[in-house]
């Protein structure tokens, strides 16, 4: 019972954690595509306008991003939120320069880049969970086993190997994500 209630706290805390993490990059992670845009300006067909269009509103950003660092009157949650509503607004300029096919284009990148570092984060999740999981069978294999030396060193080895085993598959499945 008690290793249910501390894996459903373990849980939770977790989960609050991986859904209030993508909050803290939310800038970044529009310069990060809009840089992607501008890399990739070929398969997203950008004519040259495009690009400097892209670029300007860019480097208007960035300035406006740092003035807002800088500006020591507001607390740092007042701070966030100017800039996710920046980032917002950055993002909705740029969509406004996009015609439709290279809109259809840009969402279906950043969707597929959100699916997999999302997996990502659950598959580290998972491996965690696993190390925690594995650490309390072995302690419970000595305490069960204490007196019988031999069959404490099978179970432990046991345990280890279906451990090892688990933790290569879930590595292998973030590895085959990248």
């Amino acid at each position: 019972m008690k290793r249910v209630l501390l894996l459903g706290t373990l849980l939770f805390t977790m989960h609050n954690i991986y859904a209030q993490s993508p909050k803290k990059n939310v800038e970044s992670n529009y310069e990060k595509s809009s840089s992607e845009l501008l890399n990739r300006s070929e398969y997203y067909e950008l004519t040259a306008d495009q690009r400097n269009r892209i670029i300007e509103r860019k480097r208007s950003i960035g300035r406006e991003f740092a003035a807002i660092g800088r500006d020591h009157s507001l607390t740092g949650r007042e701070k966030g939120q100017k800039k996710r509503q920046l980032s917002m607004s950055f993002r909705n300029d740029i969509y406004a320069i996009l015609n439709e096919s290279q809109k259809i284009k840009w969402n279906k990148e950043s969707y597929n880049k959100y699916q997999v570092s999302t997996a990502k984060a659950e598959i580290e999740y998972k491996l965690e969970l696993l190390e925690i999981e594995y650490e309390k069978d072995i302690k419970n294999i000595e305490t069960k086993y204490r007196n019988n030396d031999s069959k404490r060193k099978l179970e432990k080895n046991n345990r280890k190997a279906e451990y090892k085993l688990q933790k290569s598959e879930l590595k292998r499945l973030k590895d085959n994500l990248s």
